[in-house]
């Protein structure tokens, strides 16, 4: 935690509607950015914000999906989270409905002050009310701060998705 940032103070959780379509898709440049400078050869470079709009407007449509914006006290939006449900009605496995985020993401500027938190604890709030029983999300591997922040959350790792490159 950074001692020089306020924590929390004035912040409010919103869920995003299509009018804030635009906002997200600026706000995800941050995403593309921290993703594609640890791994360009699997994730795109930030681009025009328009051509990720289906992508998050995908995200946010829908009663088994939403995208929650963070805002501060003058209603300046400091991140956001992508979430959805999944209903596992899989032969091999037990049925299962669990929440999944998708997309977490705060601007550089307003980190540590506990925004990304709230956040999870949001995620967590709106997956019981739609009667999720658990919470999963994949982190990529390079990305060691957010590891650290669902560790202490409370999330343990279920499976590991590996790869190599065939060039």
């Amino acid at each position: 935690m950074h001692a020089d940032k306020p924590r929390l103070e004035g912040i409010t959780l919103r869920q995003a509607s299509l009018a804030d379509l635009d906002l997200v898709c600026d706000l995800a440049q941050e995403l593309n950015l921290i993703h594609h400078q640890a791994w360009p050869d699997v994730f795109a470079p930030p681009a025009s914000p328009s051509r990720d709009r289906l992508h998050w407007q995908d995200s946010m449509l829908g009663a088994d999906r939403a995208i929650f914006l963070v805002e501060d006290a003058f209603g300046q939006s400091l991140g956001f989270i992508a979430l959805s449900l999944i209903e596992e009605r899989h032969s091999l496995l037990q049925p299962m409905r669990y929440g999944r985020v998708n997309s977490v993401c705060v601007c550089p500027e307003a980190r540590g002050m506990g925004l990304g938190r709230a956040m999870m604890a949001q995620a967590d709030d709106w997956a019981r009310e739609h009667r999720a029983t658990d919470m999963r999300l994949v982190v990529w591997a390079f990305n060691e701060q957010a590891r650290k922040l669902y560790q202490e959350l409370g999330y343990e790792v279920l499976s590991h998705t590996m790869g190599k490159r065939l060039a």
